[in-house]
């Protein structure tokens, strides 16, 4: 078995910490910069050796919205560990299934990526050096402006699975109405 060397594990590290090239670094018309999938599924394998897998844990589609998290796994190839990183992402839904679901697996594969390291997109669109977070005043909200809300959220959802996500929000005053609502849209 190899030994492993400081300065090998030391350049390693270097390399995941390394700004990406200027010509990697794509921009989106709003502005923000990223790397593109393709770019950063090449990089995983070149860097970890292919030894590095995704999945998706969790996808959950509104009407015009999908989030969902997932987890990659990379072998460290100087010290044979296991790296893991999680992610999350959400995207606009455009209407097309083909092509929205893969959009947002993508996207919640390179927050995974991020995490590892510099070279995979992680302060591209940091415009502050890190600094204390400021303090922030959260101010009490009025109850039943909230209801009114929520109320108009369940009375214009037209998909049971979607509803559903949010039977932990629902306050109790409107238990009834959500549960009501519910029992239509299973029907």
């Amino acid at each position: 078995m190899k030994e492993i060397t400081t300065e090998e594990s030391w350049r390693f590290c270097s390399s995941l910490n390394s700004e990406p090239p200027k010509e990697e670094i794509h921009q989106n018309e709003d502005g923000s910069y990223y790397i593109p999938i393709s770019i950063v599924q090449s990089k995983l394998d070149r860097l970890f050796y292919g030894h590095w897998s995704f999945e998706m844990n969790r996808e959950v589609f509104g009407r015009k919205w999908a989030r969902g998290s997932g987890v990659i796994e990379v072998i460290h190839p100087v010290t044979n560990q296991t790296i893991r990183r999680n992610g999350d992402a959400a995207i606009i839904l455009t209407g097309n299934l083909r092509t929205d679901s893969p959009r947002l697996e993508a996207m919640v594969l390179l927050s995974c990526a991020k995490k590892l390291g510099k070279t995979f997109g992680r302060d591209l669109n940091r415009t502050k050096e890190d600094a204390p977070l400021a303090v922030v005043r959260i101010e009490k909200r009025d109850a039943t402006t909230e209801e009114v809300r929520m109320k108009a959220l369940i009375d214009d959802i037209e998909d049971a699975s979607e509803l559903e996500s949010y039977k932990l929000v629902v306050p109790p005053s409107l238990k009834k109405h959500f549960e009501s609502k519910l029992k239509k849209l299973k029907s």
